[in-house]
């Protein structure tokens, strides 16, 4: 554990610093789009030092850690969520008041309640962190992944995360077709206010723009919401990873060579963080009967029974009707439609704030999700299915410079 743990520092700064430094323009803020956005942009280098320092001080004085069972360790994990969702239900009691929809005789003791929670969650998460990495990195070796490292093969790089608060994203797309032209990470803590003036700033430069949440961010320590579930977390966790594995291999270095490759490369760790962030909940945490690993299969209603609404055969027709609308130049009825989509969605249960250019650009990445037209999710899965191990399919994926050299290697079988 200790030897674990001093190789995790060394490799751990090591890694931080390629990241840092090589990560191009995308801590460049000279365009317009930045200027417009410069007063509510996240500073990843800002988070860097506070948090990498503030990790890795932790790491070193844990050389010498006291007695703790594995038990106890899973114990610990299982109360820090405990707390999550109680802070999770008092956030939303004090948003209620405040917004005016309750009323809450004594909500200085509620906020007050809130904070006390929040400090004990603080004070379980560094020791819950260090957990669910051992986990994660135990699963990924029994999973086939390992890197060669000069003469060694070992995982590369050490699983390492921070459950903090995650930036917001700002995504810009051109208003006559849907494509990813430029996004932003943006503070997470933006009023609605000043999101929507931002938005409204880039939109009359005749752009499609929206800021949302994101699931995770992969810097060194890579960056998960403290406020998601357990196996979640995992996934995302996991998912990050294998950003940071590809980094170093001709998948993740090209990443942003084309849309294409972006979609390949987060469609890959999708496969490998669902997977890996699934086997750990299944083995430590799920309890007897949970269906956590796999989704139920999908059945037919009975008979006079109406079929249950199908969100991803929807959100693709969307795509594919506002895609054809724009390529016919018919952008104010594209406009319109998605949004006529986005209430007949809200309708059936599924609420977004904004249904446009931007959204789809942003989510079109992600060839596993919903609104996806491409068909790369389905060509990775098939890769997955031949290979016989995780460590087998990621070695292989990570290979690939190019989304036609994928293509080719998968028609020719």
């Amino acid at each position: 554990m200790k030897r674990r743990r001093t190789a995790k520092i060394v490799w751990g700064l090591v890694l931080a610093l390629a990241l840092f430094f090589l990560a191009g323009d995308t801590f460049g803020t000279g365009d317009a789009i930045a200027g417009i956005a410069r007063p509510h942009l996240y500073s990843i280098a800002r988070w860097e030092m506070g948090n990498f320092l503030k990790k890795w001080t932790r790491e070193f004085r844990e050389l010498f850690p006291g007695a703790t069972s594995q038990e106890e360790k899973i114990e610990q994990v299982r109360r820090l969520f405990d707390l999550a969702d109680q802070t999770k239900g008092l956030r939303f009691r004090i948003r209620q008041a405040r917004d005016g929809f309750a009323d809450e005789p004594d909500l200085p003791g509620l906020e007050r309640e809130l904070a006390a929670l929040q400090r004990r969650q603080e004070k379980l998460e560094p020791g819950v962190e260090e957990t669910l990495e051992s986990l994660i990195t135990s699963t990924l070796k029994d999973a086939g992944v390992s890197s060669k490292l000069l003469l060694w093969r070992l995982l590369w790089p050490p699983v390492d995360f921070r459950l903090d608060k995650v930036p917001k994203i700002l995504i810009v797309s051109p208003r006559d077709r849907i494509s990813l032209m430029q996004t932003r990470l943006i503070d997470p803590d933006i009023t609605d206010e000043d999101r929507d003036a931002l938005e409204a700033a880039i939109d009359v430069r005749g752009l499609s723009t929206l800021v949302q949440g994101l699931g995770g961010v992969a810097t060194y320590p890579s960056l998960i919401p403290d406020g998601s579930s357990l196996q979640r977390v995992l996934e995302l966790a996991a998912h990050e990873w294998t950003h940071h594995y590809l980094f170093f291999h001709p998948m993740g270095r090209a990443y942003n060579a084309t849309q294409d490759m972006t979609t390949l490369n987060e469609t890959v760790a999708d496969v490998v963080g669902t997977e890996i962030g699934r086997a750990v909940y299944r083995d430590h945490f799920a309890a007897p009967g949970e269906l956590g690993p796999e989704a139920a299969p999908e059945r037919s209603p009975p008979e006079g029974e109406a079929p249950a609404f199908d969100f991803n055969g929807a959100m693709r027709e969307t795509r594919q009707t506002a895609d054809r609308l724009l390529a016919e130049g018919k952008i104010e009825e594209a406009e319109a439609y998605m949004e006529e989509r986005r209430r007949f969605l809200a309708d059936n249960g599924h609420y977004f704030r904004k249904l446009n250019q931007a959204f789809f650009a942003f989510h079109g990445t992600y060839a596993s999700r919903p609104g996806r037209v491409s068909p790369i999710g389905d060509q990775v899965r098939t890769a997955r299915e031949e290979g016989a191990t995780l460590g087998e399919f990621l070695s292989r994926m990570a290979g690939y410079a190019s989304y036609e050299s994928f293509q080719r290697d998968l028609e020719s079988g």
